[in-house]
C-alpha cells in the first residue's frame, strides 16, 4: 500500500488480517453464485439488518467478477438508496461476503465519509456487528481480539 493510500485507510490491512486470523478457512463457502445471492438476499431481508442498520439499503445488486479480478468491493450510491457488490469468483466464502456487506451497512451517504477512512470505525463496528450475528461468537471474539490488539476503532457502546 502507498502512503497516500494508507494515510486515506490506515486501518485496511490490519482488517484483512484479523479476519483472515479469526477465519482462515473463510467460513461457510458457496458452491454455486444463486446460493451466495439468496444469503444475501436472507441477510437482507431479515429484521436484525433493519434493526441494526435502519439507514443501510435493503435491496443489494450482487455482480459475478472474473477470477482474474484481484479483489471483490462495495458501494452504495449518494443518496444511500441502491448498492451493489462486487465478488470476485474464488471469493464465494461467508467472510468476504459479510464484509462487503459490512460496506454497505456502514455507508453514510448524507453525511461526510468516515474519518477514519473506508475501513475505519463505522464500518469495523458493523463487521464486528455481522460476525456475532452471522459468523459465530468464537469467529466474533477472535475478531474482536484482533481489531483490540492493533488499536482498530469501533463502537464499543452499539457491541456491548
Amino acid at each position: 500500500m502507498t502512503s497516500n493510500a494508507l494515510a486515506e485507510d490506515p486501518h485496511r490491512d490490519v482488517i484483512y488480517a484479523a479476519e483472515n486470523q479469526a477465519m482462515p478457512s473463510g467460513g461457510r463457502h458457496f458452491s454455486r453464485f444463486t446460493d451466495l445471492e439468496a444469503y444475501v438476499e436472507s441477510v437482507l431481508a431479515g429484521s436484525w439488518w433493519d434493526r441494526e442498520f435502519p439507514a443501510a439499503p435493503l435491496e443489494v445488486q450482487l455482480i459475478r467478477r472474473s477470477r482474474s479480478a484481484t479483489f471483490s468491493a462495495a458501494a452504495v450510491d449518494r443518496t444511500g438508496d441502491e448498492a451493489a457488490i462486487w465478488i470476485r469468483d474464488g471469493s464465494w466464502d461467508a467472510v468476504t461476503v459479510v464484509h462487503e456487506l459490512a460496506h454497505v451497512a456502514s455507508a453514510q451517504p448524507t453525511t461526510s465519509p468516515d474519518p477514519t477512512g473506508p475501513h475505519g470505525q463505522e464500518f469495523a463496528t458493523a463487521l464486528l456487528l455481522m460476525w456475532r450475528e452471522f459468523l459465530g461468537l468464537h469467529a466474533y471474539g477472535a475478531l474482536l481480539s484482533g481489531f483490540d490488539d492493533h488499536g482498530v476503532p469501533y463502537r464499543r457502546e452499539r457491541l456491548f
